[in-house]
């Protein structure tokens, strides 16, 4: 098998080939156009007899020539050098044709054949950009200007006169050309860097988005006692960033954390494996969510200096004594309705982003659980979705699409795919710049079995 290196320059050398034998035949082709000009010429008579049959006599070399460059280039045949010597041939026989034409054109044209240099000029700027085209116009001026002083009669103000009416047109044409031909030439550059990188941040995106993939779970975990239902769809552009999970733990405990990773795509995906393994090893050791956020953040601190940071929510449902216990370090407060007053309580404690502060703090409140309860956590992919006239979509709009699910009994599945499709015609397809991820969970004890 081909290794990659070896199969990418093999593949730039199949693309430099087959664009040097198209540039070659569009070449061969202009040549052909040439002596096609050049044979309609000779019938409109030259200076004299003589100049006529040369005429002819360079049109039939020029005939076989140009059949020879266009096998050549058909079968790919070239040596190093083979351009540089095709142009010179190419200024010779139309300078040739030049001479031997002059004075046949209608007025003061001094040969109905001037107007070839400039094709060939530009055949330079192709083959060879500015330098090139310079070249070609240099040394068509000086076939050019030894014609003029010949067919004037050796007069010099006739060669100054040349100058001013012909020449300065060569130069001008071999500048404009050369620089058109540079200008595409570094369009197509950047444009095959930028499918380069392009390509590049494709696969790391795919690797990155298949990694995220295998930390969130792929089914919403189920546990006796509780109602859960999760939404969660990535940016289009950069990746995502978010992550929540639920930990089944002994003595009717459950444990859930939604978090955010500042600095999206590669760099804050990279992050969230760290993060997941800080969280499951502290959750082994510690019950409380604040010193749980506290480990973590020491163990994070020095992987996510010097710019980046997480934000992240700790709960702990005790199902066996109706305790929730939460900490927050800077991530969106979940909302949580009483299922009975509909009262709204934000869990929030004030606590830090986590790789700020390697000493941080993390305080834990608590409150108790009643049948019916339902917490409702999310990232600010939600409240902050904007519509097309940029508003977004807010905290109340949420808040009160929680308090109206519980009020007319919606399931945690319902009021989860409620608030999904409200964010989404929201948005009304507009780009996604953040991740959009959603958990709703609703404490519903099992009753006792009748005696």
């Amino acid at each position: 098998m081909t290794p990659p290196a070896e199969e990418s320059t093999a593949r730039r050398r199949l693309t430099y080939a087959g664009a040097t034998q198209e540039s070659d035949l569009v070449v061969a082709i202009f040549r052909t156009a040439f002596i096609v000009l050049a044979a309609l010429a000779s019938f409109t008579g030259g200076v004299g007899p003589v100049p006529q049959s040369a005429l002819r006599a360079t049109l039939l070399l020029a005939v076989v020539y140009n059949l020879l460059a266009f096998v050549f280039a058909w079968r790919r045949m070239r040596w190093r050098g083979h351009r540089e010597l095709f142009l010179l041939l190419d200024i010779v026989f139309t300078s040739t044709w030049v001479a031997l034409t002059w004075q046949s054109g209608a007025g003061d044209q001094t040969s109905p054949l001037f107007p070839l240099l400039f094709v060939v000029i530009i055949i330079g700027a192709l083959w060879f950009s500015v330098p090139g085209a310079l070249a070609v116009a240099g040394l068509s001026s000086v076939f050019f200007l030894l014609t003029v002083y010949h067919y004037s009669g050796l007069d010099p103000f006739a060669l100054i006169d040349a100058i001013y009416r012909q020449v300065v047109y060569l130069f001008l044409v071999a500048i404009v050309a050369g620089y058109v031909v540079d200008t595409h030439t570094r369009e197509r550059e950047q444009w095959a860097r930028s499918q380069v990188l392009l390509a590049q941040y494709q696969e790391r995106f795919r690797a990155a988005q298949e990694m995220y993939e295998l930390l969130i779970p792929a089914q919403t975990p189920q546990a006796p006692g509780l109602e859960m239902a999760s939404r969660w769809r990535p940016a289009l552009q950069e990746g995502s960033g978010d992550f929540y999970d639920i930990i089944t733990l002994p003595d009717a405990r459950v444990a859930i954390v939604i978090a955010d990773v500042s600095g999206k795509f590669t760099r804050g995906a990279l992050k969230l494996p760290l993060f997941k393994a800080a969280f499951l090893a502290s959750l082994q050791v510690w019950h409380d969510p604040g010193e749980v956020l506290s480990q973590v953040n020491r163990i994070m601190y020095p992987l996510l200096q010097p710019e980046m940071f997480i934000s992240a929510c700790v709960l702990i449902l005790d199902l066996a004594h109706h305790r929730l216990a939460y900490s927050n370090a800077g991530q969106d407060p979940p909302v949580f309705v009483r299922a009975h007053s509909r009262e709204t309580v934000l869990l929030e404690t004030g606590g830090l982003v986590l790789g700020i502060d390697e000493a941080a703090a993390y305080p834990t409140a608590q409150l108790m659980l009643e049948p019916g309860d339902t917490l409702c956590l999310y990232t600010d992919g939600v409240t902050e979705a904007r519509s097309p006239d940029n508003e977004e979509f807010g905290y109340d709009n949420l808040e009160a699409r929680v308090q109206a699910g519980v009020a007319v009994g919606l399931s945690a599945e319902e009021i989860a795919t409620n608030i999904f499709e409200a964010v989404n015609q929201h948005m009304h397809d507009e780009m996604r710049h953040d991740d959009t991820t959603l958990l709703v969970v609703r404490y519903q004890p099992e009753r006792p079995a009748a005696a």
